[in-house]
């Protein structure tokens, strides 16, 4: 299936995926999976961005859009995706 994928807030892959929105095809079904053939595709530096360091787990400080939906981590492994979803990663920044 193919979908639209975009980064926001990610300037250490922003070389990646250098197009606001990025094209992407992929076999999966749910949105973990989408994640899993990202960083397989995409190596290291997607996985640094994305999993949290010491649990390897999606990181907490990400928000994720699909069609301008907020979905919760909870349903990363039960959200279904389809042909033409937009999906968006927000990295949450805080500072003084």
């Amino acid at each position: 299936m193919r979908i639209e994928v975009e980064f926001v807030g990610f300037p250490t892959i922003y070389d990646i995926f250098q197009e606001v929105s990025h094209p992407h095809s992929f076999s999966g079904e749910t949105l973990s999976d989408l994640i899993e053939n990202l960083i397989e595709k995409y190596g290291e530096r997607l996985r640094e961005s994305l999993l949290d360091p010491g649990t390897h787990a999606f990181d907490p400080a990400i928000q994720i859009m699909v069609n301008q939906q907020y979905v919760g981590r909870e349903s990363l492994h039960f959200k279904k995706m389809k042909e033409g979803d937009k999906v968006t990663f927000l990295r949450l920044l805080a500072g003084g």
